[in-house]
């Protein structure tokens, strides 16, 4: 996960910063969100003018269309699930890796304290995982997330983040809630275990995302949600590992929180711009990635010149 930009007065306050992300804060209404984004997305494809789309064969061309229409809608789509080897991939390789706590402790899996309601790899841990690097660039992804956007993606941030069983209260993302990460953006998840009623999945109340915000944020109560969007709009998204489906999390969504089974799910961010509330300090991985460095250059160094 990323670290955070400090966006109120003190030591390391970053004005600039603080005056761009809650510029895009303080704008709820969704026509002139739209506008914006639109200019903002015209910007950066003059910027980037003679660079090529990503690649897709035919069916994969209309596989993208169908679920674009979709995420346009309703704000949400189910995208073909993950590969078991390749959830298997990267399952191997977190086997062993230590996780955060809320805290900063790091602890393996089994040091998890029992009143944990969350954890965390590392970015660096993420990033260092062939699969997961290739698979949050995998073309599909890619290219769902510019038609969405309307230029070349920022991949602006990455999470593996487990959510442990607990019997009451809930923390802010297993709330519903909206994500004021920038003017526009989508997110795309993975379940890396099996995810039922019992193990805490995503719920997303569908077309929220074209519905004004809140300039504070605070919590959306159910029946709120319910009076507002009708009781069918409240979506659970549940599957086995390899469960794959995208989102605009600037619609009403949360994490319900696991009562029995622990839940591990990936979470990559594509937006218009960098996210200015997020402190970025790109990595370095081996060996080579191969991936776009305008789409990954907040996470992943750039090489140096031979």
């Amino acid at each position: 996960m990323q670290g955070y930009a400090n966006l109120r007065p003190g030591p390391g306050f970053q004005p600039g910063r603080a005056t761009l992300y809650y510029a895009q804060r303080m704008i709820i209404q969704p026509r002139l969100r739209n506008w914006i984004s639109r200019g903002i997305a015209a910007t950066i494809n003059l910027a980037h003018r003679g660079v090529e789309r990503t690649s897709l064969s035919t069916v994969e061309v209309q596989q993208c269309a169908r679920a674009l229409s979709s995420l346009q809608q309703d704000g949400f789509v189910q995208l073909d699930s993950i590969s078991p080897s390749t959830i298997e991939e990267i399952m191997a390789y977190l086997s062993d890796k230590d996780l955060i706590l809320p805290n900063g402790r790091c602890v393996s899996l089994k040091q998890v304290p029992a009143n944990a309601r969350m954890a965390s790899y590392s970015l660096e841990c993420a990033l260092n995982c062939r699969a997961i690097v290739e698979l949050i660039n995998h073309p599909s992804v890619l290219s769902l997330a510019e038609r969405y956007l309307g230029c070349r993606p920022t991949l602006s941030s990455l999470a593996v983040r487990w959510s442990f069983p607990a019997n009451s209260g809930s923390v802010d993302t297993q709330l519903f809630h909206r994500d004021p990460d920038d003017w526009r953006f989508i997110k795309f998840f993975v379940y890396l275990t099996d995810v039922d009623l019992d193990s805490g999945p995503h719920i997303f109340v569908s077309k929220s995302h074209k519905t004004a915000g809140r300039l504070r944020e605070r919590p959306y109560p159910l029946d709120e949600i319910e009076g507002q969007y009708g009781k069918d709009s409240v979506m659970t998204i549940m599957g086995p590992a390899g469960t794959c489906f995208a989102a605009d999390t600037y619609g009403i969504h949360r994490g319900a929180v696991p009562s029995k089974r622990p839940r591990l799910i990936l979470q990559a961010q594509y937006s218009l711009l960098p996210v200015f509330s997020f402190h970025y300090d790109p990595i370095a991985v081996s060996p080579e990635s191969g991936v776009d460095a305008y789409i990954n250059r907040l996470l992943l160094a750039a090489s140096p010149a031979p």
